[in-house]
């Protein structure tokens, strides 16, 4: 009885904090704080888990420096190493003029609304030129054989840019946090576009990751080499399972990592 007390307890507080008081989502940032014209690239835990594989790889393979992190009131219990210094759920790192979004692990539900405010607030603010976001979609829905991936992107990106990628087809659905993201930017005005290779529901799948990368590397002038990746993909996909296995057992909603959907 004492265990559903605290429980219930835990969920008034969350629902107050909702409904309440506004969620705090801050960046803390260290060094060069100017972004003007720079790109914003991200993904985070859908289909496949193609967007956290793809920032994370281009992250290593351009050695990018980190440059800060996202906290919030409900940030994930998780933290991990790399080359001995502890790495946080949300870290910001920098390439040049590329900055990169490396979400270890999904925002919680309850946050998402907040988290894709702060992310477009900055970006705005900071006057980025675009944003690049990575997602996945179902490899059920392929009309056929030859499709590897989507496109959907604001109109501001759209009266810029011309787009080579198929567009996502009429009546298919972005979901989560890119989702918010998408649309928070249509209504600024802010050029921004999402990649959806199309990706493995019920597991890793490095090779829709590779896909994105490559579209990636045109769009924001980069040369991401992804044979790496290609080559490694069954230990990748190893690896994020083993994560998410240790997570789940953390309690965390894998429900947020998009498994159970068809789209982002």
């Amino acid at each position: 009885m004492k265990y559903f007390y605290i429980i219930s307890l835990f969920k008034y507080y969350i629902v107050k904090k909702v409904l309440v008081n506004k969620m705090t989502i801050t960046l803390q940032i260290s060094g060069n704080k100017n972004f003007k014209d720079n790109t914003l690239i991200t993904g985070f835990h859908g289909i496949g888990t193609t967007g956290f594989i793809a920032a994370k790889y281009i992250t290593n393979e351009l050695n990018a420096v980190k440059i800060g992190t996202i906290l919030s009131d409900f940030l994930p219990p998780f933290v991990t190493t790399k080359d001995g210094k502890l790495s946080l759920p949300f870290e910001l790192f920098r390439e040049k003029d590329n900055i990169i979004l490396v979400p270890h692990f999904q925002p919680y539900r309850h946050e998402h609304k907040a988290f894709a405010d702060k992310i477009v607030e900055w970006t705005i603010n900071s006057k980025f030129q675009q944003t690049i976001l990575i997602g996945g979609l179902d490899a059920r829905l392929k009309k056929n054989e030859d499709d590897k991936i989507r496109a959907v992107a604001t109109s501001a990106y759209l009266e810029k840019n011309k787009i080579s990628l198929p567009i996502l087809e009429d009546g298919l659905f972005v979901t989560g946090p890119i989702a918010i993201i998408l649309a928070l930017y249509e209504v600024y005005d802010y050029p921004a576009i999402a990649l959806l290779p199309y990706a493995e529901s019920s597991r890793a799948d490095p090779l829709a990751a590779s896909i994105a990368i490559k579209a990636i590397n045109k769009l924001a002038n980069i040369d991401v080499n992804v044979n790496k990746l290609i080559q490694d993909a069954e230990l990748i996909e190893h690896n994020i399972q083993d994560m998410i296995t240790q997570t789940k057992e953390q309690d965390v909603d894998e429900k947020e990592r998009g498994t159970k959907s068809l789209y982002i």
